[in-house]
């Protein structure tokens, strides 16, 4: 009997030690899928160019002739709208992340460009790009390098003094984009980078099939944004209250080349027309002198040439439909057509919005 009572009681006290080392045992913590974002640099229209090149429309972002490395920002953000991952490593470099950036160029497709991040996990983020940061301006720089969130990053605004949009002789290109990393640990986003600004041109086409002598040429854009836009695209993708008028001047005479010439191109910020009796729509001027048979052009003289002026032209595309906004990365081309009838030169306006695309390369770099 005796001998019974000890094992039982033996049985007992291990029993009871297995249960309390049971229940003072620590659970270990589940592990998040750890994966790899790939931020592909889709750019589509934009050719590659050297530091040395001189191109400052945008058509092209910078490489470093050595290092092969862009002119590139990338940040990626959470849910909580906080900034969590960049590349490259340094750019905000008061801030520490755990997670790894690597850039590279994939081995079978020369014109794909990618930046791998190791390290977040399952959830939703928004990724901000920035090519050709040399020509931010100081103010936007500044501001880009302290933002940390969603908020001021999508508050970074791009400003003139005076004038119109001015980079020297790097536009900026910027993209923004949703990215989803799945329960394993990975994700994907295509960003494309596009310019912050729209560009306008003025063409004058002679089809008279005579030489006119144009001078004194200048067109005037109403309500046009030409100071203040916000670096990343937006909706609304325009700054209130910033609306002014712009002027493009001609060369004095124009110069027609196979009866073409072109004015100076101008840049301005996304704007949306004010609203009209009729509608929401734009209006310019245009206003040139065109000097008469047989006589010598003499601006203090207005016996020597017709003066024409055409003013509150409603800006409408080839459909006769108002344009009621100019975007970032889009085109607005004018054309003035002349063409003579008897003795009399009939004037047209033609008006159209494209995108502003130029090349068909794509960025390539290691």
């Amino acid at each position: 009997m005796m001998n019974t009572v000890r094992t039982y009681l033996a049985a007992t006290a291990l029993l009871a030690a297995l249960l309390l080392s049971g229940s003072c045992k620590e659970k270990e913590p589940v592990q998040e899928a750890r994966g790899k974002i790939a931020v592909s640099i889709a750019t589509g229209n934009i050719v590659t160019r050297t530091l040395a090149d001189d191109i400052a429309d945008g058509s092209a972002i910078i490489v470093d002739g050595g290092t092969r490395k862009p002119e590139l920002v990338i940040g990626i953000a959470n849910s909580n709208g906080e900034l969590i991952a960049w590349w490259p490593d340094d750019y905000w470099g008061d801030m520490e992340t755990g997670f790894s950036s690597e850039c590279k160029t994939d081995e079978t497709d020369s014109t794909t460009s990618t930046v791998f991040f190791s390290g977040p996990g399952k959830g939703a983020y928004t990724v901000f790009a920035v090519a050709n940061t040399s020509g931010l301006p100081a103010a936007t720089t500044t501001a880009l390098q302290s933002a940390r969130t969603i908020a001021a990053l999508e508050a970074i605004q791009l400003t003139v003094d005076s004038g119109e949009p001015d980079f020297g002789s790097t536009m900026p290109l910027t993209a923004k984009g949703e990215l989803h990393v799945n329960v394993s640990g990975n994700g994907q986003v295509d960003l494309s980078l596009y310019r912050p600004v729209a560009k306008i041109s003025l063409t004058f086409i002679n089809q008279t099939g005579e030489t006119i002598d144009i001078h004194d040429c200048q067109v005037t854009m109403q309500d046009l944004n030409p100071s203040r836009g916000f670096l990343f695209e937006q909706s609304p993708d325009y700054v209130t209250g910033y609306d002014r008028d712009l002027s493009i001047t001609g060369a004095d005479p124009l110069v027609f080349t196979d009866g073409r010439t072109t004015l100076p191109e101008k840049f301005v910020f996304p704007s949306v027309a004010p609203a009209r009796l009729v509608g929401s729509r734009y209006f310019c001027d245009v206003h040139f002198r065109v000097t008469k048979e047989n006589k010598e052009y003499n601006a203090g003289d207005d016996t020597t040439y017709l003066e024409y002026d055409f003013t509150d032209m409603p800006i409408h595309d080839s459909r006769s439909a108002d344009i009621p906004s100019i975007l970032r990365n889009q085109y607005l081309k004018i054309e003035t057509r002349i063409t003579k009838r008897a003795d009399e030169y009939d004037y047209s306006f033609n008006f159209e919005v494209q995108d502003w695309i130029e090349k068909t390369e794509y960025l390539t770099f290691d």
